[in-house]
């Protein structure tokens, strides 16, 4: 097993066609975040981007995309925008981590979205979360039968029904699974921004960073088969009243960044738009929708499956990731007991 590491801008058309043979081998890298071109697109708008990859025998036989922070710390590509991480690897391949570590030219490398499937990272991993997805094998109607049996057999209903009364008060509704509309996409940007300065502040909003605001554009004018930006838009009338934008592999589309005019709050639109993403979802030949890391309400309402992930660190030394696993785990304790329950009631009092 022969370790190399190269920049991003370095990635040639063989390691490339290596890159996505390697993908199609495990549907754990359906993702759209494993295909190559979500690598080179954050090259581009990073110079830290690197590509450990890992050959035998004269075969590539693994890549690991991430970004170099400095001498001690890596990140997985994309950071904070990546929604799946780790190698892209044969599914027969367990790799020895202070080996590895030390080919990246790091010390530490924390993780958060990592499948679960991939036992060398599980067995440093902290917590175990989850990204729920919808399964559209079979179609619309299939889902929603499957949904019934799941979840709620009256949600698609509860949404016609908001449907009805939206296009009623403010127009005919018009949906575009794929729109191209520049000013309906500064508007998404405009509406996630505000909402991050109501609920963490400022100072937080991801959308006022300009690489991440180059990665997102260029992900959107992206539109070949296996890899696509997407911008999905609900408008009534001729008011857009909710949008998302994501990206989409050959068979998954990742529900990135929803968004709705809270002057229509009363009418749900952003579960109107994810439903009816759901239902043109077979026109693309999409057969899931990822939703994401995260237990939020919408998610749990409309999903009828989910990838299991986790969360953790490897370090060179052991005992760094040990060390970082140990405060993890005092912390949840904490939070648990009752004088984090405590703290906790003092803390909203105050704000």
């Amino acid at each position: 097993m022969k370790f190399s590491l190269i920049q991003a801008g370095e990635l040639d058309p063989e390691v490339l066609r290596q890159w996505l043979a390697l993908r199609h081998s495990n549907a754990i890298y359906d993702s759209p975040y494993y295909h190559p071109a979500f690598t080179v697109i954050a090259g581009h708008a990073r110079a830290d981007t690197r590509v450990l990859l890992c050959e035998e025998n004269n075969r590539l036989t693994g890549v690991w995309p991430f970004h170099a922070l400095n001498a001690f710390r890596a990140v997985s590509i994309g950071g904070f925008l990546s929604d799946y991480q780790g190698p892209i690897r044969q599914s027969s391949s367990d790799w020895e981590m202070s080996r590895v570590l030390a080919a990246m030219q790091c010390r530490h490398f924390g993780f958060n979205h990592v499948p679960a499937e991939l036992s060398d990272f599980k067995s440093h991993a902290w917590i175990e979360s989850q990204s729920h997805t919808l399964d559209l094998t079979g179609g619309y109607d299939a889902y929603v039968q499957r949904l019934a049996e799941k979840r709620d057999a009256s949600l698609m209903k509860k949404v016609a029904t908001n449907e009805r009364k939206l296009a009623k008060k403010y127009g005919e509704l018009r949906f575009d699974m794929q729109s191209s509309d520049l000013g309906d996409y500064q508007a998404l940007l405009k509406g996630k921004s505000q909402q991050f300065e109501r609920t963490v502040g400022a100072a937080h909003d991801i959308f006022r960073l300009d690489w991440v605001r180059q990665v997102l554009e260029e992900i959107r004018l992206v539109k070949e088969p296996g890899f696509a930006g997407m911008l999905s838009t609900l408008h009534a009338g001729d008011t857009l009243v909710a949008a998302h934008f994501g990206m989409r592999s050959e068979k998954v589309l990742h529900y990135w960044f929803p968004w709705y005019d809270t002057t229509y709050a009363e009418f749900s639109p952003g579960l109107v738009i994810l439903a009816q993403c759901a239902k043109h979802a077979a026109q693309l030949g999409l057969t899931s929708i990822d939703l994401g890391r995260g237990d939020q309400a919408y998610k749990l309402r409309f999903a009828t499956g989910a990838n299991a992930l986790c969360e953790g660190a490897i370090s060179s030394p052991a005992m760094i990731a040990m060390a970082q696993a140990g405060v993890y785990r005092s912390k949840q304790l904490l939070k648990q007991s009752s004088l984090g329950q405590q703290l906790r009631k003092l803390r909203q009092a105050a704000g």
